[in-house]
């Protein structure tokens, strides 16, 4: 680590001494006492009422009897904005050894309550369903305390969902609370004439990065559709998302004698050349070497093309990736793609080639749906027997992410399932059938998180001996059993070498709880292993604790894992990557 020299002046020595004492320099401030409440969004809002922060210390005598009359008027406000209309004030102003308090006693009386509410919508938006959660007025609770601020929401969320709805003349009729302090009761008036709802007219997108044909399928608002301004926003997203542009600006242009809305969308081209390096490490592979190249427009067409290098002690993998939009380019794209591996572990040596095409699909749900094609040559050494497959495989890949952040999610979900299928029939040297699926869920837990995960496979191949490295399965490692080595757990042959099964089971359950803004303690337990089949599944367990850093190249993991069977008495593992 290296650590920057600095060479300080007698005035720098200065300044600092004086930030180091800066709390204890800071000028006292008055304080507010609230009495006779214990309800606390009321003490609450009493509070936010009185704030004397900008009154200094040495307050003159003749201004004290004004700063009470002050205190009592705004917890009044207070009160009253919570639906207590009788409430009885008195404020009383002390002189302390620091500064000067206010002392507020409350009899906050009975509240007036939400007898009825009243909401009336007419015109064009008379029958339109968007605004059911302003009829519906959960928050304005009849047989409740009237509370002006839910009021205010709700005539707020009126005029809005007009607005987003394309009601450009709406106007508020009414908009009223009648309050009667005898009977304590209260009733609210809201009204809206909507006018006419506006659609959309022309729509332009103004751009000379890729042919005008296709940046116009990037465009999801029709002429004559209705508008509404989320599509506004899904147009902005779709373009800023696309990766070709930048900078992108929506403008609109409203006709009111034709009831129209004319939307024009520019934006930037993003550099066209991304380049990647980056450095990682991981008890698996042990440090690595990341390289990258990105080329966003190889051409007008939108197509493009990345190539990736990462190195390590224990793998060396070079791939290369071609996509062709189609379609629907947000949504629909083929990728040709090339690679090899090479990669040798404490169970195996495996060098693949491979070569592959993929029709992938983000479906209307959200699931992305992907048949492809691969074909894949492994020159494979694993418990001591050499051999060379071809495989020929069709398969299919199902799989969705939902999470309300990229990096460190505090909700989220991951399901991924996979067949691939070679038959001897159709040029490969062995036929198997194999599924695969994995899935993840981050759930927040008090003031942590629980992460659970579940992954399985298993192949339908008449022996595991013919199979190649790369199509076994194995356990053990950062991201599949802590406690273990790198694909270390597994079926073993005559000689005690892991020599991998058929099939897999492992699962991971996971708490973990920050205690500063970027560290956390987490502890877990691991379950799983490789077999052959269900009769010789026996289960081994990984029990630890770690820390996690949210640094800023995102989520790395320290972990002390003990094996509940092995040669190790415990493993630290290092991993770094999403939690999703």
């Amino acid at each position: 680590m290296f650590l920057p020299t600095y060479h300080k002046t007698k005035r720098q020595f200065v300044a600092i001494g004086l930030l180091l004492l800066a709390p204890a320099l800071q000028a006292a401030s008055p304080t507010v006492i609230i009495k006779g409440v214990s309800d606390g969004a009321l003490k609450n809002n009493i509070k936010a009422h009185n704030d004397f922060g900008n009154e200094k210390c040495d307050l003159p005598t003749w201004r004290a009897r004004g700063v009470e009359r002050r205190a009592e008027a705004q917890t009044i406000n207070a009160l009253r904005a919570l639906g207590y209309y009788e409430g009885k004030i008195k404020a009383t102003h002390e002189d302390t050894d620091e500064c000067w308090q206010v002392t507020i006693t409350v009899d906050k009386g009975k509240p007036v309550l939400l007898h009825e509410v009243h909401i009336s919508i007419t015109g064009e938006a008379e029958n339109d369903n968007a605004f059911n959660p302003v009829r519906q007025h959960e928050a304005l609770q009849t047989g409740k305390a009237i509370e002006h601020n839910h009021y205010d929401d709700l005539k707020g969320k009126l005029v809005q969902i007009a607005a987003d709805r394309g009601y450009m003349q709406s106007k508020l009729t009414d908009h009223r609370l009648e309050i009667d302090i005898k009977k304590r009761l209260a009733e609210a008036y809201l009204g809206l004439n909507s006018g006419p709802r506006y659609h959309f007219r022309r729509i332009r997108f103004e751009q000379d990065i890729l042919h005008q044909k296709l940046a116009d399928k990037f465009v999801n608002i029709k002429e004559n559709d209705m508008y509404e301004s989320d599509q506004l926003i899904k147009l902005q997203q779709a373009l800023s998302t696309s990766g070709y542009y930048r900078n992108v600006r929506i403008r609109t242009e409203t006709d009111d004698d034709e009831q129209a809305v004319d939307v024009v969308a520019s934006a930037e081209a993003r550099p066209r050349h991304g380049y990647m390096a980056g450095v990682g490490y991981s008890t698996d592979v042990g440090p690595r070497l990341r390289l990258g190249f990105e080329n966003r427009r190889a051409n007008k067409k939108g197509h493009r093309y990345d190539t990736e290098i990462e190195t390590s002690e224990v793998r060396t993998e070079y791939r290369f990736k071609y996509d062709i939009p189609l379609g629907d380019p947000r949504r629909e794209r083929v990728s040709l793609g090339t690679g090899y591996k090479r990669e040798k572990t404490r169970t195996s040596e495996s060098e693949l080639y491979r070569a592959g095409i993929a029709y992938i699909r983000e479906l209307d749900s959200g699931w992305v749906a992907t048949p492809f094609l691969d074909f894949e040559r492994e020159h494979f050494t694993i418990g001591g027997r050499r051999d060379t497959t071809n495989l020929i495989m069709p398969g299919f890949d199902y799989s969705r992410t939902r999470a309300n952040h990229p990096l460190y999610p505090t909700r989220g979900w991951r399901l991924n399932s996979q067949v691939r299928v070679a038959d001897e029939n159709l040029g490969s040297t062995l036929s198997f059938v194999q599924l695969t699926g994995f899935g993840k869920i981050i759930q927040p837990l008090g003031v942590g998180r629980v992460l659970a995960r579940v992954e399985g496979g298993t192949t339908l191949a008449d022996s595991v001996v013919r199979l190649p490295t790369s199509v076994r399965f194995f356990a053990g490692g950062d991201h599949s059993l802590r406690g273990y080595g790198y694909e270390r757990v597994g079926p073993k042959n005559a000689a005690g070498d892991v020599v991998g099964g058929r099939h897999r089971l492992t699962s991971s359950l996971e708490y973990d709880r920050l205690f500063t803004k970027s560290l956390a303690w987490a502890v877990f337990v691991d379950a799983g292993n490789a077999f052959d089949s269900k009769d010789n599944l026996d289960l081994y367990y990984g029990y630890g604790a770690g820390l996690r850093w949210r640094s800023p190249i995102g989520p790395i993991r320290i972990d002390v894992a003990v094996p509940s069977d092995g040669p190790d008495n415990f493993r630290i593992h290092i991993s770094m990557g999403p939690d999703l």
